[in-house]
């Protein structure tokens, strides 16, 4: 009985992987109910990009407390320099001069924060630094690379001694004693308030002597005006008639501050770039991707594929990358000047009575994208751009604007630890060189598409 009944149990499973077995799967079942234009394969190519170089201007470098200060002089890009407008307001809320006030010292003493050469061996070059007063009230509209020009500071020199700078932590100059006479004119409700104060005193105004003519080279000059100061020093009668002296301390930048920047670059730019793309930072000329342009080469790259009039709109991005090579020179040093990011920007408004401003694709808020950072084993730059790319491919070229161009610019993160935010802004403020292949090289400026087109 056992016998039979396991014989009768190994013959029902034989037979149930017979059945098993003579199934098979349709992969087709269903795919008569797709609409033939819904059929989607993948597709990739690289394409070579249209990229020109051009002047960046009306870049916000009025940055809180920082001021820099100098020029560099290169055979690329020319005589880049800088100058610093810096308001100055009282350290404290009341000042009290008392009776017959007299100067006896006006000292001007700034924090060096950083310094950027491209000769290491001129790190501690003398420059000779100079140092005037504004004629103009710094304010909101003041925030521009180009906002002020020569005439808008007095042209009399302050400094009465130290003029050289040979790049120490620390500046220290003395400046011209009318300057404390013309405080101790203002009245006290003005000194009271930072707001009038401003007003009446202006600011000041630090230049840099230019590299002699032919030389290369030079240095540029940060310093963290949070740890610097303007201090008044002078005499004056108290209450009994005895003479006393006493320091009065005023901040610099405080409120406003403001980078004046400049390149010689000017020359450099071209609709095409084909020997080389030169990118420098802050207002310096940026490798340039005119949309219009970049639309047309995808437009005649999709014609050649299907071999008609194609229909952008319905190319659906998956991945679109912008790839910026560039060379090694044997010198590790060059990456010292090199950009650490570098990011496509817009120039735009936010409202049509808002101010030009630059601000980079969305795309450098996803992490897991490609962010515009520096690779320096496959020597490139490498940055996402397919939201980007498909709202160009849906709109046609007569509705593409000024504001759909992209520049190349260096970007910088910055952390909000309140909202536990992360905001993204172009680098207004470190400059750069970063030299990257042009369009003539064989390593290319490309961008590599990984794309569907609905049928």
């Amino acid at each position: 009985m056992k016998k039979t009944g396991v014989s009768f149990g190994l013959a029902a499973l034989l037979a149930m992987s017979c059945l098993v077995s003579c199934i098979t799967k349709d992969y087709t079942l269903g795919s008569a109910l797709v609409p033939s234009n819904q059929d989607i394969s993948i597709h990739t190519a690289t394409i070579a990009l249209p990229v020109g170089l051009k002047m960046a201007d009306s870049l916000q470098t009025s940055v809180s407390q920082k001021a820099t200060v100098g020029t560099i002089r290169t055979n690329d890009y020319g005589l880049y320099r800088s100058d610093a407008a810096m308001a100055v307001t009282a350290a404290y809320d009341s000042i009290v001069w008392g009776k017959n006030p007299v100067a006896t010292s006006v000292r001007l003493s700034l924090t060096l924060d950083s310094a950027m050469v491209v000769n290491p061996t001129q790190r501690s070059i003398p420059q000779n630094l100079y140092v005037h007063r504004l004629k103009v009230v710094l304010d909101s509209t003041k925030i521009y690379n180009n906002c002020l020009t020569d005439d808008d500071y007095e042209t009399e020199v302050l400094s009465r001694g130290g003029l050289v700078y040979t790049g120490n932590d620390i500046y220290t100059v003395e400046l011209d004693t009318k300057l404390g006479e013309e405080l101790f004119k203002i009245p006290m409700a003005t000194l009271d308030s930072a707001e009038l104060f401003m007003k009446a005193f202006k600011g000041l105004y630090l230049r840099c002597d230019e590299p002699m003519e032919g030389m290369e080279g030079g240095r540029l000059n940060t310093f963290d005006l949070s740890t610097s100061t303007l201090t008044l020093y002078y005499d004056y009668d108290d209450d009994e008639g005895n003479r006393r002296s006493k320091t009065e301390s005023f901040m610099l930048g405080e409120y406003y501050s403001v980078n004046i920047c400049s390149s010689g670059a000017r020359e450099k730019e071209q609709s095409l770039a084909t020997d080389a793309l030169y990118m420098e930072g802050t207002c310096g000329i940026k490798p340039f991707i005119s949309a219009r342009e970049l639309r047309g080469v995808l437009e005649n790259y999709f014609a050649l594929e299907s071999q008609s009039e194609p229909d952008l709109s319905r190319v659906l991005i998956a991945k679109a990358i912008l790839v910026f090579p560039f060379e090694y020179t044997g010198d590790y040093k060059q990456f010292d000047y090199y950009a650490s990011i570098l990011f496509p920007c817009k120039k735009m408004k936010a409202t049509a009575k808002s101010r030009m401003h630059y601000k980079p694709l969305s795309e450098i808020e996803d992490e897991d994208l490609e962010s515009g950072d520096i690779d320096r084993s496959n020597l490139c730059y490498t940055a996402n751009i397919s939201i980007y790319l498909q709202s160009l491919l849906r709109r046609s070229a007569s509705q593409l604007t000024s504001e759909d161009d992209l520049w190349i610019m260096p970007t910088v993160a910055v952390y909000n630890s309140y909202s536990s935010t992360t905001y993204y802004y172009p680098d207004y403020f470190d400059y750069s060189q970063s030299l990257l292949n042009g369009t003539g090289d064989a390593r290319h400026p490309e961008l590599k598409l990984t794309y569907s087109i609905l049928r």
